[in-house]
């Protein structure tokens, strides 16, 4: 590659990289953003753009627009020489680091599942996501020729399952008495394999989610744990066979790792307490990808980038690295209109304080005065008249 690059690469823009560029804009340390995607994704409101709630550029921002010291370039990495220090982009060329920030995220788990990869859908990236709304407004259309209902199976009761059938809920609530007429009232399963839902939660928060998805005709069933997945269908470990319209998977993820990289069965990469890759102090790994342990959350990898960048400018000073400390400041889901769980500094918080909660934080952690407005404009329209704003198939 021509030119002159930084010295510090940072691998991927998501909360953990964006995080740890920030630190290095203002320690004025010039750095390469690495990514082959060319915006920031707040993954956090994904299943609101599946749904129709809100718009893709809603929740995406163009990584050129929020680095001033640094550097981007889009491309994707095909292998990492430790050895040589260097990272093989695809096409051919080569990228010299001194310091490297790895933070390419993870990806959809199917645990193993037959079927999970060519029949259900995921919403991990913002084509997943649109590609939900897009099989979601044909089958509506299919509906409405054949005068049936829609059915619609949501497999994971963890966060994202409990707000992605929540919204699905709450869309077919509003939409289809106003476009959809002659489609009957069908169904939102919800498929959770333990005993509860959202289990990192305490337990009457999970059993207010519960209660809460009842009244918005969620179908919840617990100790369902799905054996195979096919078209239209899903198969219970004790042989039920579940039809519906659409299989979306909110299970999991696993680490994305990149070849080069030594990783676990997770996916996830070894380091030390003060995020470093084992045997290679100058190679950092934070979020979903590091290996200590920590719950795969956007609160984690926001922390970890920027304690890695701290450790990275105390690396260029000849300074020891610090230890990762994670401060748990508590979790939240939004289940629909003025409902929401949330558990922060050991309390617990339900209903339209938490919903509210919810949205504030929300709001806050978006990247881009943007993206900020246009989601607080378009919440405060669905509030208002209760319709789902994007209902459009592209040609």
């Amino acid at each position: 590659m021509g030119g002159a690059w930084p010295e510090v690469v940072i691998l991927g823009g998501g909360f953990a990289g964006l995080a740890a560029a920030r630190v290095l804009e203002r320690a004025r340390v010039p750095y390469l953003l690495l990514d082959a995607r060319n915006h920031h994704l707040f993954q956090p409101l994904l299943y609101q753009v599946a749904t129709g709630f809100l718009e893709g550029p809603a929740v995406a921002y163009p990584l050129r627009a929020l680095l001033r010291r640094g550097r981007f370039l889009l491309g994707r990495v095909e292998r990492v020489d430790l050895e040589g220090k260097r990272l093989f982009l695809e096409g051919g060329d080569a990228l010299p680091y001194r310091f490297l920030v790895v933070a390419t995220g993870s990806l959809p788990s199917d645990l193993g599942v037959p079927g999970v990869r060519e029949h259900a859908l995921f919403l991990k990236t913002l084509g997943q996501a649109l590609r939900v709304r897009y099989r979601l407004l044909e089958a509506l259309e299919k509906a409405a020729r054949r005068g049936r209902p829609l059915d619609l199976l949501v497999v994971g009761g963890g966060p994202t399952g409990v707000e992605l059938a929540g919204a699905l809920s709450e869309f077919l609530r509003y939409a289809l008495p106003r476009d959809f007429p002659e489609v009957p009232a069908g169904a939102v399963t919800l498929l959770e394999a333990g005993p509860r839902l959202l289990p990192a939660f305490r337990p009457a928060l999970g059993r207010y989610a519960e209660g809460a998805l009842a009244q918005l005709g969620v179908r919840v069933r617990l100790g369902a744990q799905v054996a195979e997945v096919g078209e239209g269908w899903v198969r219970l470990s004790g042989g039920e066979r579940l039809k519906g319209d659409l299989v979306l998977w909110a299970v999991g993820v696993r680490g994305n790792p990149l070849p080069g990289l030594p990783a676990d069965a997770r996916g996830r990469v070894p380091t030390d307490p003060c995020l470093r890759l084992v045997g290679y102090p100058e190679v950092y790994v934070v979020g979903d990808l590091n290996g200590l342990g920590f719950p795969q959350l956007a609160p984690v990898a926001l922390q970890q980038g920027r304690w890695a960048a701290r450790n990275l400018l105390r690396a260029l000073r000849e300074q020891d690295p610090l230890p990762f400390r994670y401060r748990d400041r508590g979790q939240l889901a939004v289940i629909g209109r003025n409902r929401a769980v949330a558990e922060l500094w050991g309390l617990g918080v339900a209903g339209l304080p938490a919903w509210l909660l919810w949205a504030f934080v929300h709001l806050r952690e978006l990247v881009g005065f943007r993206n900020r407005l246009l989601v607080f404009l378009d919440w405060a329209y669905t509030y208002l008249f209760r319709e789902p704003g994007v209902r459009i198939l592209p040609d």
